[in-house]
């Protein structure tokens, strides 16, 4: 429909209610389980964010490109072992922490807490979980991004030298979890 008053002019637009309560349904839904249809991923962001060395970044001397045997061997038995078809790859889970492999190199270290007497693992700059999102940027400084991922306010930097990310997720903003990951392994494309 049109109205028209001289110069200006008004368009009315009527939706049929049917059509709206199944748009809000299909909405609901994708929030529901989680979708977030605007949510921007890690690699998003990697061209406006400016570098950073994130070299030294490892738990317990493993980093990026330690071998399997490397890890078993500094950390022992593993509490759980997964293995995905798509993309191949395996991650091996210790309290506090869990690594992730493709062709037996670890392309993510992973720094949660599963319970409250957890270990407790930090970052190359002393960062851990219960830390505040101001200490994690006092440590790393001004050249990051802000995401939400799986409902998480998350703060990332890149090192665009070594092929590292590192991801901070926060929680009424306390660090609850840390994500180390090789930069352009199949899962980020």
């Amino acid at each position: 429909m049109k109205y028209s008053s001289g110069k200006n002019e008004v368009i009315i637009l009527r939706i049929n209610p049917r059509t709206s309560t199944v748009l809000s349904a299909i909405i609901m839904l994708l929030i529901l389980i989680g979708c977030e249809p605007l949510a921007k991923e890690t690699m998003d962001f990697y061209e406006s964010t400016e570098s950073i060395d994130l070299s030294g970044e490892n738990i317990n001397s493993i980093s990026i490109n330690s071998y399997e045997n490397e890890v078993i061997n500094t950390f022992g038995k593993p509490s759980e072992v997964e293995e995905i078809e798509d993309p191949k790859s395996k991650y091996l889970s210790y309290d506090g922490v869990e690594f992730g492999f493709v062709d037996d190199k670890v392309i993510r270290l992973f720094i949660r807490r599963t319970h409250e007497n957890s270990k407790v693992y930090e970052t190359a700059k002393e960062i851990k979980t219960g830390d505040t999102k101001e200490q994690v940027i006092k440590e790393y400084g001004e050249n990051y991004y802000e995401r939400v991922e799986s409902g998480l306010d998350t703060l990332g930097y890149f090192d665009k030298d070594n092929m590292i990310n590192i991801e901070f997720g926060f929680n009424e903003n306390k660090v609850i979890a840390v994500i180390i990951k090789k930069i352009g392994w199949k899962e980020d494309n």
